[in-house]
C-alpha cells in the first residue's frame, strides 16, 4: 500500500512541474557570420539554462550520398499517408497554436536571386507578421541575400505539448503507418 501511495505522489509531483510554463528566449543575428543566444528559463525564472554552445563554429559537413531504395508504394499506403500527414500538420498547428509569444523583435532582409520566388516567399511571410510592430521583412529582389536580426520570448507548457504529442503518437493514422512500415 505505501509503494502504491509513493507512486502516487510521484506521478501527481510530476504532473505539477510539466505544467509549470517553460520560457524560452533567443536571439538570432546574421551578417557575415550567424550568431545566437538561447536561454531556457524554468520554475519561473528559478533556473536558467544556456542552450548556446560556447565558442561555436559553423562549418559545413560533407556526408557521403546513400543509396537510394527501391520502394513499393501501395494504393492503401498512399490513402493513409494522406491521413498520416493530415495528422501530422494538425499536431503542427496545435503545437504552434500553443506558444505564446511575449516579445518579437525582428528585421530580416533577404533575397533569394530570382525576384519571382522572392516575391511569393515575401508574400507569404509577410500575413503572418501583421500581429507585431517590430517585425518588418525586407527584400531584395536583385540579389541572394540574407541577413537580420531576430529577439524573440516565448512561453509553452509542457503538459499540453506532450498530450499534443502523445494524441498524434496514439492516433489511427500513426499507427497505421508505424505498423505498414514494419511490416514491409
Amino acid at each position: 500500500m505505501e509503494i502504491i501511495a509513493v507512486l502516487i505522489g510521484f506521478l501527481l509531483f510530476v504532473l505539477i512541474l510539466l505544467s509549470i510554463p517553460v520560457d524560452l528566449g533567443f536571439y538570432l543575428k546574421k551578417d557575415e557570420v550567424l550568431e545566437y543566444r538561447a536561454e531556457l528559463c524554468l520554475l519561473f525564472g528559478l533556473v536558467t539554462i544556456d542552450m548556446a554552445k560556447q565558442n561555436q563554429k559553423t562549418r559545413k559537413s560533407t556526408l557521403p550520398k546513400k543509396k537510394k531504395k527501391e520502394k513499393n508504394l501501395h494504393l492503401v499506403s498512399l490513402r493513409e499517408s494522406k491521413r498520416f500527414i493530415k495528422r501530422l500538420m494538425r499536431l503542427v498547428r496545435d503545437l504552434f497554436h500553443d506558444l505564446q509569444i511575449k516579445d518579437l523583435r525582428m528585421h530580416w532582409h533577404f533575397g533569394l536571386g530570382d525576384p519571382a520566388d522572392t516575391g511569393m516567399l515575401l508574400g507569404l511571410l509577410q500575413p503572418m507578421l501583421l500581429p507585431w510592430e517590430n517585425a518588418t521583412l525586407s527584400a531584395d529582389f536583385q540579389e541572394a541575400v540574407l541577413e537580420g536580426y531576430c529577439k524573440a520570448e516565448v512561453r509553452i507548457f509542457p503538459i499540453r505539448i506532450l498530450g499534443y504529442i502523445l494524441a498524434f503518437i496514439f492516433s489511427g493514422a500513426t499507427i497505421r503507418v508505424i505498423k505498414n512500415a514494419l511490416i514491409k
